[in-house]
């Protein structure tokens, strides 16, 4: 580090959503909102109360008590400025604490989403489990950009209308700075001219209406500060907008991916039946086969159409009861992701019961209508973890018509 005092250290602009494209862009759009760039350099910034966009104010009022109503219609350029600028600060509110609300509920589904996604699924293997993560982390992607993009909405409505009412404010002022001018000079130019108060002469309407040039003057240096500022807002908003509505469109686009596949993992409590509260048909079979899910949790789908589904075995048994929508790329994968153990031991007699020979995967074409039963594979104990998505389907050399072979592979 530099000893320099002078010298300014980097400093690093990466942040949350540096690369996340859309999410950036918005995250970048709401900064620049919150930070009042779009704030023309004649304000200086955003500040006051939205109440002076409604409060009542009418410091040309007191001509009229004056008796000098007649000067009204040559000072109406004045009045057109402070009414132009007026406005309704509760609706104002209103907009920007309900676009508040969208971003805080929409956080807040991000984040319920997010920790429902790491306690439930980070135990998911395979190629269905890392799939099912990938489209998951599109929606927080997404969920992330509408939050950030209806908070940098929020700001903008808010600040456009602090700065209306800020300008409102100056204006006001500028106005009772006339009219307190007037109130010195108004006597004497009507004693000059020999007048009473409510007589009007060419001469005196020439000089309030030179005054209130003067005024309009200042008053539009302001007002086009103004109308800079909130030229630099809109193309914000819009871009904003713009976000929102391609962020929209990904959020179904992600959930078909996600849920077009019947067969594809779900979150525990989605599941159809469970071995506690409904253990449903598997439960009856020979073998217990709902004992192999995790927790039991498996649905029953019925296949819209003809589906490729894998099975790993021996060279000499391509088929068997238990699938998967991904093939496996090892015996390794297969004995820990679907938990097929080496040998299988009955834990009454400790005798041998059977041997599960793995070195070919099959790729299965099953017919259309046919019941399938997907769900998570239970751990088996030992270093039969278990965790990837299967799918147990009924003796299916039964099914006709056919189930067809459709290739195999070796698997190393």
């Amino acid at each position: 580090m530099s000893a320099n005092p002078l010298v300014v250290a980097t400093q690093d602009s990466t942040n949350w959503s540096t690369g996340l494209g859309l999410v950036e862009d918005a995250y970048q759009i709401t900064t620049g909102i919150q930070n009042d760039s779009w704030v023309d350099v004649t304000l200086g910034g955003v500040g006051g109360a939205l109440d002076l966009l409604s409060a009542a104010l009418d410091p040309l009022g007191a001509l009229v008590s004056w008796g000098v109503g007649w000067l009204m219609e040559h000072v109406k350029p004045l009045k057109e400025a402070l009414d132009w600028l007026a406005g309704n600060a509760d609706a104002v509110a209103a907009q920007a604490a309900t676009w508040s609300n969208v971003s805080k509920f929409t956080d807040s589904a991000r984040a319920e989403y997010a920790s429902r996604l790491g306690s439930e699924v980070s135990g998911w293997f395979g190629a269905s489990g890392d799939a099912y993560r990938e489209h998951a982390s599109a929606h927080l992607t997404a969920l992330e950009g509408i939050a950030t993009s209806s908070q940098g909405i929020s700001y903008a409505v808010q600040g456009a209308g602090l700065l209306v009412g800020l300008v409102r404010g100056i204006v006001r002022d500028l106005i009772a700075d006339f009219v307190a001018t007037l109130a010195v000079r108004l006597p004497e130019w009507l004693a000059e001219e020999g007048l009473t108060l409510g007589l009007a002469t060419p001469v005196v309407i020439g000089q309030v209406s030179s005054l209130v040039a003067k005024w309009v003057a200042k008053i539009e240096h302001f007002v086009r500060g103004l109308l800079n500022s909130l030229k630099r807002l809109s193309p914000m908003i819009d871009k904003l907008g713009e976000i929102l509505t391609s962020l929209k469109n990904k959020l179904p686009r992600a959930a078909k991916a996600v849920d077009a596949d019947p067969l594809a993992p779900k979150v525990p409590g989605d599941y159809t039946f469970n071995m506690v509260e409904n253990p449903g048909p598997l439960a009856d079979l020979g073998g217990t086969p709902a004992a192999n899910y995790a927790g039991g949790r498996y649905d029953e789908v019925t296949l819209p159409e003809n589906r490729v589904l894998f099975r790993a075995g021996d060279e000499t048994n391509p088929l068997g009861q238990w699938f998967t929508t991904d093939p496996p790329d090892s015996v390794a994968h297969v004995r820990i992701d679907s938990a097929v153990k080496a040998q299988w031991v009955d834990p009454q007699t400790q005798l041998l019961t059977g041997v599960s020979d793995i070195n070919t995967v099959y790729a299965v074409e099953i017919p259309a209508g046919t019941k399938v039963y997907p769900g998570p594979v239970g751990n088996m104990g030992g270093v039969y973890v278990g965790g990837g998505n299967q799918i147990f389907i009924p003796t299916p050399w039964e099914i006709r018509p056919k189930v067809k072979v459709v290739g195999s592979e070796p698997l190393p």
